[in-house]
């Protein structure tokens, strides 16, 4: 598995995927399912596929470590980046809602960018945290964490 220290802002994949000799990629244990890039306080979430492209098994095992990332104090927020993923399926949603809820739980924020019109109808319905708005892309998305980290930080807690 190839890891970097992703409070150095550099992309962590989660796992690595491997080919055969004929350039087919197939699954095993190194499947890579999320690419996961820290921003600072940001987190960019990128699943690279649906249970179309892998197993049940790896969405969920590699959607663990992802939440493990994201238990860090210092990840005030999350952005999911659906580019490569056109429509997603319900073991996937389903995970993306773990990781959102999870961060949601503890007062961190959430967006989406870059969906398609299918995932955007999708995820609009839910409602898995705040502030949980499509964004056209993944800059788009960091900006806006970031204006509300800020925002919370200026604003004085009410009742001391």
């Amino acid at each position: 598995m190839v890891v970097f220290d992703f409070r150095d802002s550099r992309v962590w994949p989660v796992c690595v995927a491997t080919e055969d000799a004929n350039g087919d990629s197939w699954m095993n244990d190194n499947t890579t399912v999320f690419v996961v890039e820290h921003v600072d306080e940001v987190v960019i979430v990128e699943p690279l596929g649906d249970e179309s492209s892998f197993r049940y098994f790896d969405i969920h095992n590699q959607a663990n470590r992802v939440m493990r990332a994201l238990d860090d104090s210092s990840v005030r927020g999350v952005v999911v980046d659906l580019r490569s993923v056109p429509t997603l399926g319900w073991v996937m949603t389903s995970a993306i809602v773990r990781l959102v809820r999870n961060l949601d739980y503890r007062g961190g924020l959430a967006v989406y960018c870059s969906a398609s019109q299918a995932n955007i109808d999708q995820f609009s319905s839910m409602k898995l945290g705040e502030p949980w708005t499509h964004h056209d892309s993944r800059d788009d998305g960091v900006a806006v964490i970031r204006e509300l980290i800020a925002g919370r930080s200026s604003t004085p807690d009410e009742g001391t």
